[in-house]
């Protein structure tokens, strides 16, 4: 089975041991998010600060490791949706083949505000002219995001992390309305941080797989990825165990699992397949 991690801020990691632990858990590629931490105000970084002050998230790391490593490695990159010269950058961005997809994060005020009332008109604009997927993390405004699918019916978008509000295991509510968009055939769902917002039991997590089920029931299969987000999740979670989990889940068919733990996220961010494994995984997952 190929399996594709969807989102490890692997930057934070020696690439070197990043592959090695891949290879032992038996994980064929990893979509890097590069994340260093909050800076000044909704800043993300790493980052360049613009005139004006506007933060413009850069991924350098990420994108050294995916021109070393091709096959092992893609990336996405966090755009600011204020950004004066957002299409421009999008522009110099969609030249790498090993970028796959963007990402806008609605946390502050400010990014909730213009959210809710179409200022993300012009990110994901840019974003349809050169095909580029977009995760979106919008927790608490899931709902709002049924305005872009309209507006942009031919772009992919794929809720981050459930959809739920980061506040422990009553995500249950937020889960509901994130189930509610898979009316909109262009919004798929990312299935990450939910051992730690949807769950109260230990691994391998039982009480997540009715919630899985419902959730695979509302997208399909096809439009439902995995990500272990690793390095945020691992106070919760082993990278390993949130592979387990859902690998050896009684809620998912085989079906299920070859999409949802790698041919989704390949699909919906056109990212092929290598002709060949990778001379040095040692374990493959039955």
């Amino acid at each position: 089975m190929d399996i594709v991690d969807a989102q490890v801020h692997a930057n934070v990691l020696p690439t070197e041991t990043v592959l090695a632990t891949m290879d032992a858990i038996g994980i064929r590629a990893v979509l890097i998010d590069e994340y260093l931490g909050p800076g000044e105000g909704s800043a993300l970084l790493p980052d360049y600060v613009l005139p004006g002050g506007i933060s413009r998230p850069v991924g350098p790391n990420a994108e050294g490791a995916a021109l070393r490593y091709p096959d092992r490695f893609s990336f996405l990159m966090r755009i600011n949706p204020f950004d004066p010269g957002l299409e421009g950058w999008i522009e110099v961005l969609s030249a790498s083949p090993n970028l796959r997809a963007l990402r806008a994060i609605v946390f502050g005020a400010a990014e909730g505000a213009a959210f809710e009332n179409g200022g993300f008109d012009r990110l994901f604009a840019a974003a349809n002219a050169h095909r580029l997927p977009m995760f979106v993390t919008c927790p608490g405004r899931v709902r709002q995001l049924g305005q872009y699918a309209k507006r942009f019916a031919e772009l992919e978008f794929i809720i981050d992390h459930c959809g739920v509000v980061f506040d422990g295991p009553q995500g249950q509510a937020s889960l509901d309305d994130t189930l509610a968009m898979a009316e909109f055939p262009n919004i798929a769902l990312k299935w990450a941080h939910a051992a730690t917002y949807l769950s109260v039991e230990p691994y391998p997590f039982p009480d997540l797989d009715a919630k899985l089920r419902r959730t695979v029931d509302a997208y399909g299969p096809e439009r439902v990825m995995w990500a272990s987000d690793y390095t945020v999740t691992r106070r919760r979670q082993s990278w390993a165990e949130s592979f387990f989990c859902l690998r050896h889940s009684p809620a998912l068919s085989e079906t299920d699992k070859e999409w949802i733990l790698g041919r989704t996220v390949r699909t919906l961010l056109r990212w092929p397949v290598p002709d060949t494994p990778p001379a040095r995984m040692k374990f493959h997952p039955h």
